[in-house]
């Protein structure tokens, strides 16, 4: 953010302007809030997950095994139910106008943070005022602005210094700022407000989940120094005991106060304590849900191997896969070499044989991808992207050396699961067989490799963006949200603007001449679809039981991970 901006004279006059409710800084946020349970009532569960602790505050960016242990316990406005669809959650329901630039909510009455406070309009007023990446700029505390703040900030039309990729843009000042939020979040009474955007998004609720992403916390622990480290306050089934003190411990303790019933009607949830553990490899999480040393584990579909042996085990161990809705594609960074050259984009994609991929890494497991994001996204187009030719390959990498007097070599980045590092390597394989010479980096966490990703730092980075029946996760990464992961909003205007249009409408007709376009060009290459799996032993009951407010069900596993409100499990 910029100087003016970052006072703290400016800062408390636009607080006071946006009529923003701050919890001070000596309002307490409990580190746990543990629930008194006796011994004899404990239920206790041990999840394993393959990443490392991440920030859980609203200018994080943890991976997909983090929002699964933070949506334990922050929760989103709305959320995706077993039947693919966007419905209220936090919220009782949402009106948009007919041009679908202001859309109005209305919360359900009743529902209490873990540290005690109510959420109101002037709660989500705060949590949108920190996605927007304002909070510490307004007032001195919480988390300055991050990448995922730009989103938020096309949502509402603002244009600020955290906009550096735009230099040409000119950067607003406080007064605009502080107009254009006042226009942009409206507080119409307790628990209603309106939301007003500077462009028409016909799907914006799905924006209040994002994957998981989104989460609401409550004020006090919005503004704490710690928040997302140590300390996340929310709504959810379990509270923070321990976390960011070991990285690959978080320990949660029962909600004794939530608000979700199970169909039964009884209180939520059902366990005591839930104990996220780190292990990055996925044989060793096999092994301990054999041995009773795990109760649940995810497993990602590059863990081929291993997902084969779960299902040998049959009566011990119970493994799901999720719809094979989530695509996972290479973004080529086009702002610099080698993939700011055609040439050498297509050398990468032609060299990559995707059903040897999945034969290899996925064992069954996964399919091969066909186009950008699965059949049913509404930027995918079947047939277009470069087929896999070693002929070709070396062909695109020829040109791509007359045209740069320098031969193609390629960097990749994978995260510290075991997984990920064969799943690169494979990758490089391929391309040492079209003459492409590969190498990679040492490992980065996923919430590392996710910064790279935004930060264009890397010359490829792995992402699941275009997953799903919605466009608006992908869409932030091919719009002027400066979220751009390919860098084409720099090289190719022209393309960024057809997504923005696109977006306004948002059909698969709309979107079909960007993604065309894209995959034609090879600014994504995309490799494989998988389920995403989750995986229990036979003493774990009530997975996928709990009902949503609406009367469906949270899907088993998705892009917010799993509900484990109503997980149990029997003694011995």
């Amino acid at each position: 953010m910029n100087k003016k901006l970052g006072s703290s004279r400016n800062g408390k006059r636009l607080a006071v302007a946006l009529g923003v409710a701050l919890a001070a800084s000596t309002v307490a946020v409990p580190s746990s809030g543990a629930a008194k349970i006796s011994a004899a009532a404990k239920n206790d569960l041990t999840i394993m997950i393959g990443e490392p602790d991440a920030g859980w505050c609203n200018q994080d960016s943890p991976g997909l095994d983090q929002v699964a242990a933070k949506n334990s316990v922050l929760e989103t406005l709305t959320i995706k139910n077993d039947k693919g669809k966007i419905v209220p959650y936090l919220l009782e329901a949402y009106t948009p106008s007919a041009d679908f630039k202001s859309w109005t909510f209305k919360l359900r009455q009743g529902i209490k943070f873990h540290d005690g406070e109510e959420l109101t309009s002037k709660t989500v007023q705060t949590n949108i005022l920190a996605n927007l990446g304002l909070i510490k700029a307004f007032t001195g505390k919480g988390q300055a602005a991050s990448l995922p703040a730009i989103a938020w900030l096309d949502f509402a039309g603002i244009n600020a210094a955290v906009n550096k990729r735009r230099p040409t843009v000119p950067v607003d000042g406080a007064a605009a700022i502080a107009a254009k939020y006042a226009n942009f979040f409206k507080i119409i009474d307790t628990y209603s407000f309106q939301i007003n955007l500077a462009s028409p998004k016909p799907n914006f609720p799905y924006n209040l989940w994002n994957e998981g992403r989104t989460t609401i916390m409550s004020s006090a622990s919005l503004v704490s120094p710690s928040c997302g480290t140590t300390v996340a306050v929310g709504t959810g089934p379990f509270m923070v005991k321990s976390k960011g003190t070991d990285p690959n411990t978080t320990v949660l303790v029962a909600n004794p106060n939530y608000w979700r019933k199970a169909k039964d009607g009884s209180a939520l949830p059902k366990a005591s304590t839930v104990t996220f553990k780190v292990v990055g490899d996925a044989a060793q999480r096999v092994n301990a849900l054999q041995r009773g040393q795990a109760d649940i584990a995810t497993f990602g579909a590059a863990a081929g191997t291993q997902l084969n042996k779960l299902k040998t085990l049959k009566g011990k161990v119970t493994l799901y896969e999720g719809p094979r809705d989530v695509e996972w594609a290479f973004h080529l960074n086009t702002t610099k070499l080698p993939f700011a050259k055609k040439s050498a984009r297509l050398a990468f994609a032609s060299a990559i044989d995707r059903k040897a991929f999945v034969t290899l890494m996925t064992k069954g497991n996964g399919s091969p991808a066909e186009g950008m994001g699965p059949q049913g996204h509404p930027f995918f187009v079947k047939g277009v992207m470069p087929a896999y030719s070693v002929d070709k390959a070396k062909e695109y990498a020829a040109q791509y050396k007359t045209e740069t007097g320098q031969a193609l070599s390629i960097v990749l980045q994978p995260n510290t699961t075991t997984e990920s590092s064969k799943a690169n390597q494979a990758i490089c394989n391929m391309l040492g067989a079209a003459g492409i010479t590969c190498t990679l980096a040492p490992p980065l966490t996923s919430t590392q490799v996710i910064l790279a990703g935004f930060g264009l730092v890397n010359q490829a980075s792995w992402f699941n963006v275009n997953s799903g029946s919605y466009a608006n996760f992908g869409s932030l990464f091919v719009t002027n949200t400066n979220l751009e992961l390919s860098g084409f909003g720099f090289t190719d205007p022209t393309l960024t603007k057809c997504f923005e249009d696109a977006s306004a409408v948002d059909t698969a007709a709309a979107y079909a001449p960007c993604s065309t376009k894209v995959m034609t060009e090879a600014y994504q290459v995309p490799v494989y679809l998988e389920g995403g799996f989750l995986a229990w032993n036979n003493k774990v009951s009530g997975i996928g039981s709990t009902p949503l407010p609406g009367g469906a069900l949270r899907p088993i596993i998705s892009g917010s991970g799993f509900d484990i409100a109503s997980v149990t499990k029997t003694k011995g």
